[in-house]
């Protein structure tokens, strides 16, 4: 009996240092959604007097076209059960849930940006990001210029704050809003998403072809571009963190900052028409 009890102990031990556990996570994997060829105008649109994003310090202008090739997205933002898969961690600060999107990876980007090259992917460009978002739209936000919409299509600080007697935020399993007109869900709101751009002030010198901008010599990669707002946005008061609800709102951080409990990713990859 002790013999039994002492491999079943080592088999604990061994799945422990493989990173896995003996209640995994269950979920969905992930579907890869193909984004058509196209052009569109990037930048915060006219008559937006929020162009220059919070104080000023995350200008959108100026608007500019940019050609974007054919590219594949996943249809949402990747959740801790596809995480655990693919790494063995399961990092998120918020509570266990297998299609809510993972967050508070411990390295931040870079774990983001290895997770996509592990599923033969990458993040996308702040420019293939913010195509993908609009789907065709020209509106301030994804579903128009009444931030009333949003409630449709995203996780926001208000409607989450009504599921919790209790008033504690959290991201929301995925896909459960509307998505846009591309098929992708949660564009915006439930968690803002790493891109792999460094930062930039302005749009001054920006690349058209839909490549992330990565220029050392006019870019602070010391810091790399979110998208997208969050669960914990709040949508509509006298401050305006409902920016980043737009489609051209933009963000940084340092890739190496304190971990993020809103901060995930969606990942994409180059169209190949064999696969």
């Amino acid at each position: 009996m002790k013999s039994y009890r002492l491999l079943y102990l080592l088999l604990v031990l061994g799945m422990v240092l493989a990173g896995c556990s003996e209640d995994p996570l269950s979920g969905d994997d992930e579907v890869w959604v193909p984004i058509p060829e196209g052009s569109f105008m990037m930048g915060c649109i006219p008559g937006d007097l929020e162009c220059d994003g919070y104080n000023g310090l995350y200008g959108e202008s100026p608007r500019h076209l940019v050609n974007i090739p054919a590219f594949e997205m996943t249809r949402t933002e990747i959740t801790q059960y596809q995480y655990w898969k693919v790494t063995g961690k399961q990092p998120s600060y918020h509570p266990t849930c297998g299609d809510c999107p993972v967050e508070y990876m411990e390295h931040h980007y870079h774990d983001a940006k290895a997770f996509c090259e592990a599923i033969g992917g990458r993040l996308p460009s702040e420019a293939e990001w913010e195509y993908a978002a609009r789907a065709g739209s020209t509106t301030k936000y994804m579903c128009g210029d009444d931030m009333d919409c949003l409630d449709d299509i995203a996780w926001h600080g208000h409607n989450t704050e009504l599921l919790d007697p209790e008033l504690i935020r959290h991201p929301q399993p995925v896909a459960q809003k509307q998505p846009n007109a591309f098929g992708l869900y949660d564009m915006t709101g439930n968690i803002q998403e790493w891109v792999e751009d460094c930062s930039h002030p302005n749009y001054e010198d920006a690349p058209t072809d839909g490549s992330a901008w990565m220029d050392e010599g006019n870019s602070d990669c010391t810091m790399h571009v979110f998208k997208g707002s969050t669960y914990n946005t709040e949508i509509g008061v006298d401050w305006g963190a409902d920016w980043l609800a737009r489609p051209s709102g933009r963000y940084w951080d340092a890739p190496h900052d304190i971990r993020g409990i809103a901060d995930g990713f969606r990942c994409a990859r180059d169209y190949d028409p064999a696969r």
